[in-house]
């Protein structure tokens, strides 16, 4: 019987431990899981964005920068082409228009800002694959040039 009873000591002490080692993993899991207790998260941090314009121009220095320029005459030349589908010469037409309407943009003030993006956006619709409208572009500059002429600009 000493044999049957080593067989039933072996297996009390073998599930004592297993048990044991249970309760050990269900306290290292209960270190994962959540308490009930709010966690505090950091907020992500806030994208970075570049400023619109730095404002550098005021708005006659702005519409000299668009009128007195070839600019004026590269939009107005290439406007009627907004309403066909682009082609290669198209595409770096109106991606240098852009670029260019961009970069005065970023040198822009407040005023000028919100006509040089209404010049810019055909533009931009018939780069995103969009047929755009040749009169949004023709009225947007005359729009901006009426601006300009009320601000004191002469050019």
């Amino acid at each position: 019987m000493s044999t049957s009873k080593n067989w039933v000591t072996a297996a009390l002490v073998s599930c004592a431990l297993l048990l044991s080692g249970c309760a050990a993993l269900e306290d290292m899991a209960s270190d994962f899981t959540p308490s009930g207790e709010e966690v505090a998260q950091s907020a992500p941090s806030p994208v970075v964005e570049a400023p619109v314009s730095t404002g550098e121009y005021d708005l006659v220095e702005s519409c000299n920068a668009f009128f007195s320029t070839r600019l004026v005459s590269d939009i107005t030349d290439v406007a009627p082409a907004v309403a066909a589908p682009l082609d290669e010469e198209r595409t770096g037409a109106f991606s240098t228009i852009s670029k260019s309407l961009g970069l005065l943009i970023g040198k822009a003030d407040e005023v000028s800002i919100a006509h040089l993006e209404a010049v810019r956006a055909p533009f931009d619709q018939a780069l995103d694959g969009s047929i755009a409208r040749p009169k949004a572009v023709t009225a947007a500059v005359k729009s901006y040039k009426a601006a300009c002429t009320e601000a004191g600009f002469t050019g």
